[in-house]
C-alpha cells in the first residue's frame, strides 16, 4: 500500500522533468529563432538600403537560400515589388522587399521560427558560431550560440550595465578632449548593448559634429581616395563616413527605430555632406516607422534640394492635409509649396529652351521659346509675390538668367552679386554663375574668383583615385558648367 504514493511522487517529478524538457526546447527555440530573425532584418537592410559587400563572410549565400525557402513570402514581396516598381523601386529578394514594411514584422518573425526554414536557421546558428557572418557578429547573438552555463552566461545579463558603464567613460574621454579614445569605446558599449540606440545617435553626433568643429575642409588635392568609403576624404571627412558607418551598423540592429534613419539622412548627409540624394534615401526610409511630424518637413526640404520639386510639392501639400492647425502648416508649408512651384515653372522654362535650341523648324523654335518665356514669367510672378530674402533672392537669379541671354552680362553680374548676398543658400550656385558669365564676356576675374575656379576644377578628384571614378566626375563637372 505505501509503494503507491512513492510511485505517483515519482510520476510526478517525472512528469515535471518531461514538462522542464519541453519547455527548455521551447525556449531555446525562440531564443534561437530570435537571433536568427535579427540577422534576416539585418541582411534584408543592408541589400535594400547599403548593398555593402560582406567580403569573405557567408551572409549574402545564406541570405538567398532563405529567399529561396521563403515560400510564404513570394507573394507579399510581388505585391511590394508592385508598388515599388509603380515608384521607381529597386528589384529586391522577397525578405529585403517584405521587411520594407514594419507592418510585415510579425510575417517576418512567424517565418523566421517556422518549420520551412528550419534548415537555414540552423545553418545560421553554425555558421554564427564560426563567425563567419558579418552580420551576425554582435554579443546579442552569442546568447543562443551558447548551450549550457558557463561564466559568459552568468554575466550576459548584466550587458546593458556594462555598456552604461562604458559609456560613461566615453563622455569622459569627450570632456578631456580624448576624440581618438572614443571610438573604440563607443563601439565597445553598442556591442555590450545592442540596443542602445542613443548611444549611437549621440557617438555620431560626438564624430561628425564635435570631433570635426574646429576642423577646415581639406582640399581636394590633399585628400586621398579610400576604397573603403569610395571617397576622397582627408581627416575632417574621415570622420563624417565613421559617424556613417556608426549609424549603419545601429540601423541593422535597430532596424525599427527611425531616429537612427533621420541622423544618417539629416544631420550627417544633409548637414555635413551636402549629400541630398544620400539624404532623400534614408529620411524616406525614417517616414515609412512610426516618427514624429518633423521628420517629413526635413525629407521635403531634402527633396528641394536634390531637385526633386514635384516630390517635395506633393509631400508639403499632404502635410497640410494631415496637420492643418499646427503652425508649420499654417507658415512654413505654404511657402515651401510656393518655392516648389516656382522651381517646377523654371525647370519647364529650362527644358523648353533646351528644345528651341534644337528644334530645326524656326517656327517651332520660336513657339518653343514663347512657353519657356511663359514658364519662366510664371516663376518670377511666385517669386516677386512671395518675397522676403529666399523671394527676392531667386527673382534677381532669374532676371540674371534673362539679361544674360540678351548679353547684358555686367548687368546680370550685378544682379547675381547682390542675390547671393541675400540667401546663403545659393551663394555656392550664384557664384559659379557669375564666373561663367564672366569668362562667356570676357572680363577678367577678380583673384578670388581665379583661386575658386582652380578649386572648382579640381573639386571631386585627389590623389589615388581610379581612373574611372576620375572620369566619372570630370564628366559631371563638364555637364554643371555647360548647365550654367
Amino acid at each position: 500500500m505505501r509503494r503507491f504514493p512513492r510511485l505517483t511522487l515519482a510520476l510526478v517529478f517525472a512528469l515535471l522533468m518531461a514538462l522542464g524538457a519541453v519547455q527548455g526546447r521551447r525556449v531555446r527555440h525562440l531564443r534561437e529563432s530570435e537571433a536568427f530573425y535579427r540577422w534576416l532584418q539585418a541582411a534584408a537592410v543592408n541589400e535594400r538600403l547599403f548593398q555593402e559587400e560582406a567580403g569573405e563572410n557567408r551572409d549574402a549565400e545564406l541570405f538567398a537560400q532563405c529567399n529561396a525557402v521563403a515560400g510564404e513570402l513570394q507573394e507579399l514581396a510581388r505585391e511590394a515589388a508592385a508598388r515599388g516598381a509603380a515608384e521607381g523601386g529597386d528589384d529586391l529578394s522577397a525578405i529585403a522587399e517584405v521587411s520594407g514594411s514594419h507592418e510585415n514584422d510579425r510575417r517576418l518573425w512567424d517565418i523566421a521560427r517556422s518549420a520551412e526554414l528550419a534548415a537555414p536557421r540552423a545553418e545560421f546558428l553554425k555558421l554564427a558560431k564560426e563567425n563567419k557572418l558579418r552580420f551576425a557578429r554582435d554579443i546579442a547573438y552569442a546568447e543562443a550560440q551558447q548551450g549550457g552555463v558557463s561564466v559568459f552566461n552568468l554575466f550576459f545579463g548584466f550587458r546593458k550595465v556594462a555598456a552604461n558603464f562604458v559609456w560613461i567613460q566615453v563622455d569622459r574621454f569627450w570632456h578631456q578632449g580624448n576624440m581618438y579614445r572614443m571610438v573604440a569605446l563607443m563601439k565597445t558599449c553598442v556591442s555590450l548593448d545592442p540596443q542602445f540606440v542613443e548611444a549611437y545617435l549621440v557617438g555620431a553626433w560626438h564624430l561628425s559634429y564635435n570631433a570635426t568643429a574646429k576642423m577646415l575642409d581639406t582640399p581636394w588635392p590633399q585628400r586621398e581616395w579610400d576604397s573603403r568609403y569610395g571617397a576622397c576624404v582627408g581627416e575632417k571627412e574621415r570622420y563624417y563616413h565613421l559617424a556613417i558607418d556608426f549609424l549603419k551598423d545601429g540601423i541593422r540592429k535597430n532596424p525599427r527605430n527611425y531616429k537612427l534613419f533621420f541622423d544618417l539622412g539629416f544631420a550627417v548627409y544633409n548637414q555635413k555632406m551636402k549629400d541630398y540624394a544620400n539624404a532623400v534615401k534614408y529620411l524616406s526610409e525614417a517616414i515609412r516607422l512610426p516618427h514624429e511630424r518633423w521628420v517629413p518637413r526635413q525629407l521635403f526640404i531634402s527633396q528641394e534640394l536634390n531637385g526633386e520639386y514635384e516630390k517635395a510639392l506633393a509631400g508639403w501639400e499632404d502635410y497640410i492635409k494631415n496637420f492643418p492647425d499646427s503652425q508649420t502648416a499654417l507658415e512654413v508649408a505654404p511657402r515651401r509649396i510656393q518655392r516648389n512651384k516656382a522651381r517646377i515653372a523654371e525647370k519647364a522654362a529650362e527644358a523648353l529652351m533646351t528644345q528651341a535650341s534644337q528644334a530645326a523648324d524656326p517656327a517651332e523654335s520660336e513657339r518653343l521659346k514663347a512657353e519657356a518665356l511663359a514658364k519662366r514669367q510664371e516663376a518670377l510672378t511666385i517669386w516677386t509675390n512671395l518675397g522676403d530674402k529666399d523671394g527676392d533672392a531667386f527673382r534677381l537669379r532669374l532676371e540674371a538668367i534673362t539679361l544674360r541671354e540678351q548679353k547684358r552680362y555686367l548687368e546680370a553680374v550685378a544682379l547675381l552679386d547682390k542675390a547671393r548676398w541675400e540667401l546663403a543658400e545659393l551663394w555656392d550656385e550664384l557664384s559659379d554663375m557669375i564666373m561663367d558669365i564672366k569668362k562667356e564676356a570676357g572680363i577678367p576675374l577678380s583673384v578670388s574668383e581665379t583661386k575658386a575656379e582652380l578649386r572648382r576644377s579640381e573639386a571631386g578628384i585627389c590623389p589615388g583615385m581610379p581612373e574611372a571614378e576620375r572620369q566619372k566626375v570630370l564628366e559631371g563637372n563638364q555637364a554643371r558648367r555647360a548647365a550654367s
